[in-house]
């Protein structure tokens, strides 16, 4: 919070940023040039202290997708293999020192300070506004704040130090007002959802308005977080209860598409829960550096993925095993660019979320070519990127970013929650109420989606909605331990791979089995192949890039296997290193210990 508090200590608190979420926040006159006392009189005021709380909402350090995702399971640092250099958070190496800490307290905290600016100033003001409209403007952009509020701690407490943060619910006037002790971690999660139960209730009052600007915080966000709360905790019933009202309650529908989630296309769609806000439609005065605008994700634009960061290996075989339903009429008889009726190979889900060498999927139109090997730079050990987050589906085939007229940067919003979590993590809830027929309809309902298939028989009552002659089941009987394995480590691994920030890092954590994950995936072994060059002339051979289980009998486009069993082993040191007391959660940063006299009194 160091430098927070320098900052805001200059303004008075008044640390307001007027570049936000929408064109309609923009434009406004800059709070800073007035003092604290002058600013806060009018509901536009309000409204101006409200879009700085979204911009740091926008902060790309409140989440710190990349590297919180390294700390996991699900990502793998490099396309080398084995690593060359040193990867500090897939390591587990990280300590407070480190810049995702320091990076994600500052950010938070920024936050937390602009929420407080906005509620105080509400308390002082309401039923001082000129007529009852104006008073219900004011109530919204108060419970919106608190809504913000919530979220900023819901991260720190699931973040730092086990929980045990510092509690701000006021405005620092004066350098000694930041000399605050950390607070239990039981304090933490009461004043969290103190703040969105109450702007629940606030919202549900005041629903906004239908030209408000999309990506407000909403009541059904804010139960989804009380949910996700209690999950964490492990009170499935109170967990239940909450996903359970956000499923019916709040009209969000699963898009037809798996796709409509990654993209700029169908941005706030009717799956999105919450969704974070970006552009790549830069004013006059804005950099390709700004990244409360832009995200840093999508790297490498185009058909092939980015390349930040890479799917874990383990993840690649899940993704090319999750199997393809041919009875559905939406995988067979696919035509593609050169006229050749072909199924699928790969399930959406796969297609849509990772760029495989190998994919020959027909329907993915890739700018005239067939493959993503004929467009992206599959070779030397580029096994798999990601293709969340880029927007593969509206670029040229040299991938020249002509969308946007910026380079390295994305416009694609990230959405931190979205209905199909809330399924699965319902699912789970009914898992551990030995529910397992109402935990297996709303994981098949995620499944049907994209088209693969689905677990259990078809004469289970809890399979009537799919059960339409048109649709294949596994014929399995899942207990309560295989279908928690099921759901753990294959159906939310595959629908949320590297989604929502830490979502796996935390889940691993709850389930208490990150260091026996670890360790099972440092034993696991893989062979790598070249990928023949293709009949069309559209690409040549692709060195080192076409992954399998070893012991797995590669199909004829796989040819001469270039890399030695050993070297392809993955978590080695991370199964070693990682301890949960140290590496659970993120460390205080030094530079708050260093700033915080009190941080332990």
């Amino acid at each position: 919070m160091k430098n927070i508090k320098n900052r805001l200590i200059i303004l008075l608190g008044l640390a307001l940023v007027l570049n936000s979420c929408q064109d309609d926040f923009l434009d406004q006159k800059n709070p800073n040039a007035l003092p604290a006392s002058e600013f806060w009189k009018t509901t536009g005021d309000l409204e101006s202290g409200l879009n700085a709380v979204y911009h740091s909402f926008k902060d790309e350090n409140c989440v710190y997708m990349t590297s919180e995702n390294e700390r996991s399971d699900i990502a793998y640092p490099s396309y080398l293999r084995p690593l060359n250099g040193q990867f500090e958070y897939y390591e587990q190496l990280f300590n407070n020192t480190s810049k995702l800490p320091d990076n994600k307290w500052s950010a938070l905290y920024q936050g937390v300070f602009r929420a407080n600016q906005v509620i105080e100033a509400y308390d002082r003001l309401k039923g001082t506004f000129a007529n009852a409209d104006s008073e219900l403007v004011a109530l919204r952009i108060y419970a919106e704040a608190r809504a913000l509020r919530g979220w900023y701690y819901f991260m720190l407490h699931n973040s730092f130090n086990k929980g045990s943060v510092v509690l701000f619910d006021f405005v620092p006037k004066d350098k000694t007002q930041y000399q605050k002790p950390l607070s239990s971690s039981d304090a933490v999660l009461k004043f969290y959802r103190d703040d969105l139960e109450i702007a629940k209730e606030k919202l549900l009052e005041v629903p906004l308005a239908d030209n408000a600007p999309a990506g407000r915080f909403s009541a059904g966000a804010c139960e989804a977080l009380l949910g996700k709360s209690y999950l964490y905790e492990g009170n499935f019933t109170k967990a239940a209860t909450y996903f359970k009202s956000v499923i019916d309650n709040y009209g969000y529908e699963l898009m037809p598409n798996i796709g409509s989630n990654f993209t700029t296309q169908d941005e706030f769609n009717k799956e999105s829960i919450l969704e974070v806000n970006y552009t790549a439609t830069l004013k006059a005065d804005q950099t390709n550096n700004d990244q409360l605008l832009s995200s840093q994700l999508g790297q490498q634009i185009g058909a092939g993925g980015w390349n930040g960061s890479f799917p874990a290996t383990w993840v690649i075989m899940k993704y090319k095993k999750d199997p393809v339903d041919m009875l559905d009429p939406k995988n067979t008889g696919l035509t593609d660019v050169y006229g050749v009726i072909k199924n699928r190979r790969y399930s959406e889900r796969a297609s849509y979320s990772i760029a495989l060498a190998d994919d020959t999927n027909p329907d993915f139109g890739y700018y005239g070519a067939n493959t993503t090997a004929e467009l992206a730079k599959f070779d030397k050990q580029h096994i798999s990127y990601w293709r969340k987050y880029t927007n593969w589906d509206i670029q040229t085939k040299d991938e020249t970013n002509t969308a946007s007229g910026i380079r390295g940067r994305s416009g694609v919003n990230v959405r931190l929650i979205r209905l199909a979590d809330v399924f699965l993590m319902y699912a789970e809830c009914m898992i551990e109420s030995s529910n397992l027929g109402e935990a297996t309809k709303y994981i098949n309902k995620v499944r049907k989606r994209s088209h693969v298939v689905l677990l259990g028989s078809a004469t289970n009552p809890a399979n009537s909605e799919f059960n339409d002659g048109k649709t294949s089941f596994d014929e399995i009987v899942y207990t309560k331990t295989t279908l928690t394995e099921h759901l753990r480590h294959t159906e939310r691994p595959l629908e949320l791979a590297f989604e929502g920030g830490d979502n796996r890092l935390l889940d691993l954590r709850r389930w208490g089995i990150t260091k026996q994950r670890f360790q099972y995936l440092s034993t696991l072994r893989y062979d790598n192949y070249n990928l023949k060059a293709n009949t069309n002339g559209t690409h040549p051979i692709r060195f080192r890039c076409v992954v399998y289980d070893t012991g797995d009998i590669p199909d004829a486009n796989a040819v001469n296997q270039r890399i030695a069993e050993p070297e392809l082993n993955e978590f080695v040191l991370a199964a070693a290193n990682y301890d949960a007391e140290r590496h659970g959660y993120l460390p205080i940063p030094l530079s708050e210990i260093n700033a915080n006299s009190s941080l332990y009194k």
